[in-house]
């Protein structure tokens, strides 16, 4: 088994990005969700699934230069500072504590939005809603391309991108909960599987749903599920190439 690919989004709900290497630590990867986007009146955090055409903005870090690139072309950048003072906002019902940044962000954000929206800091981890890492394999996606097809349904091109994983690893079938896994320089524990919502019918080039993913993934005694949570139990980095080894 070997890592295929590594990636987060650097502000929740933005386009999952390919990236070179992540480091994994206890909140998961370094710079996954580093920031959210909350509405200003209530301090809500803004949920992925309610708002699809956020994947169309892709965020990138430089050390604290934040860069926001638009469909259309257009890049914006504002400071990564904390620049007012930390409030309590809602993350499914979740207490979580949001830092507002200088607001440089918050007018091109709101446009997107088509609602008013403040960009915050958000301590790491918090703004996740299980397992700080998540897990695909190309065996499930293979499988559920099988049962696409079969299902007289198109495979969408940007399958393993719709679930935002953290790393999508060459195995045959998942490894089962429990597993502990040697992944680059850090080690990994499968927590379970990942339950699924609407978010995964988004295409991320457009905002659209349409694709009849989540129905394929319906289960009659529960929750659509796709992927493995995981956590970290020795951090380390994880490039593309890395072996992957079930520990004994």
């Amino acid at each position: 088994m070997r890592v295929q690919r590594v990636g987060f989004a650097a502000i929740k709900g933005t386009r999952h990005l390919t990236r070179s290497s992540v480091h994994l630590t206890a909140d998961g990867a370094e710079g996954d969700r580093r920031f959210a986007i909350a509405d200003p009146a209530t301090h809500h955090v803004l949920r992925t699934v309610a708002h699809p055409s956020l994947a169309r903005v892709e965020a990138r870090v430089d050390a604290d230069l934040l860069t926001l690139q638009f469909p259309d072309g257009t890049a914006v950048s504002g400071s990564t500072d904390r620049t007012g003072a930390p409030v309590t906002g809602d993350y499914w019902g979740r207490p979580v504590l949001l830092h507002p940044l200088d607001g440089a962000l918050d007018a091109c954000l709101s446009a997107v939005l088509g609602r008013p929206a403040t960009l915050c800091a958000s301590d790491p981890g918090q703004v996740v809603w299980g397992a700080p890492v998540s897990v695909v394999t190309t065996g499930a996606l293979h499988q559920l391309e099988h049962a696409l097809r079969a299902a007289g349904q198109d495979v969408p091109t940007d399958l393993a991108e719709r679930f935002r994983a953290t790393m999508t690893v060459q195995a045959a079938s998942d490894p089962l909960p429990g597993s502990r896994l040697q992944v680059g320089a850090a080690v990994i524990e499968i927590v379970g599987a990942i339950d699924r919502c609407a978010v995964v019918d988004a295409d991320p080039s457009t905002g659209l749903r349409g694709s009849g993913l989540l129905a394929a993934l319906a289960r009659p005694d529960g929750p659509p599920l796709f992927g493995l949570g995981a956590r970290v139990v020795e951090p380390g980095t994880v490039v593309p190439g890395d072996r992957v080894v079930v520990m004994p």
